[in-house]
């Protein structure tokens, strides 16, 4: 049995709120992420610091668990994004940036959807298009 997507009496979908509070929790993220990143290089060395990092334990698992979860971040960017450009330039700055890039991208993501399901597939989505059941398609 397949449920419904949830759509109001105008066609519009009921998440504004949701997505208010993805725009200003990315721009926040992207705030502290920036501000963190240039307090870093200014108090302390990138390679000396990285490397002691990475002769902990928990600074491996730390580190291993960032990158994996870019990848994560980098495969939904790719299958959101239609130019291949686009992509690429994203999985870049992921990788040179980390969760700044990632904050960004939301940034830009949130900014340019209008709803949470656009936000999250990449795919325009009319106000005025029925809402079908799925599964239903085309009965």
């Amino acid at each position: 049995m397949s449920t419904p997507r949830i759509q109001s009496e105008t066609g519009a979908a009921p998440n504004k709120g949701v997505m208010f509070v993805i725009r200003a929790l990315s721009l926040l993220g992207a705030v502290i992420m920036t501000v963190t990143i240039v307090l870093g290089f200014l108090s302390g060395g990138f390679m000396d610091e990285g490397s002691a990092i990475w002769a902990l334990s928990w600074g491996k698992v730390t580190l291993i668990d960032l990158y994996v979860g870019l990848v994560f971040f980098g495969i939904w960017v790719s299958v959101r994004e239609r130019r291949l450009s686009a992509v690429v330039l994203w999985w870049a700055g992921l990788v040179v940036l980390g969760n700044l890039a990632a904050a960004l991208y939301l940034v830009y993501a949130s900014f340019t959807a209008s709803s949470v399901r656009e936000l999250l597939t990449g795919e325009r989505v009319h106000s005025n298009s029925a809402v079908v059941p799925e599964g239903e398609v085309g009965r």
